[in-house]
């Protein structure tokens, strides 16, 4: 995996959560929108997400048909919002279709062959 994590700061203290959101909507997701339109132009999954305020999260993505579980399980932890069962029932989910060696879904009970391969 290649990419950076710029280390958090603070941001700026004077901006309001609300004028973030709207720079986030007028400058912020056009310029997402654009990035995901030409990696789906090459054939690849592009996911991004911003939070203005805790909690408070805009994402913009495209997913490749046949895509790896990293990019999925982003994805699906995007959508959960947060929430631990909706992220863990959707990895138990793709664990049944695509198979598994985790011990902590052994332990859940998830067999680990594929549903195709029982």
């Amino acid at each position: 995996m290649t990419g950076a994590v710029i280390p958090a700061g603070q941001g700026n203290p004077e901006l309001e959560v609300i004028e973030r959101e709207r720079f986030y909507d007028s400058e912020i997701a056009p310029a997402l929108a654009d990035l995901a339109r030409r990696c789906e132009q090459c054939g690849l999954s592009f996911l991004a997400l911003v939070e203005w305020d805790i909690g408070e999260v805009g994402s913009t993505g495209v997913l490749q048909r046949a895509r790896g579980p990293q990019i999925d399980w982003a994805n699906a932890a995007a959508h959960a919002r947060g929430n631990a069962d909706t992220m863990i029932m959707h990895i138990m989910r793709q664990a049944e279709k695509s198979g598994h060696s985790s011990m902590c879904l052994n332990i859940l009970g998830v067999p680990p062959t594929a549903k195709a391969d029982r």
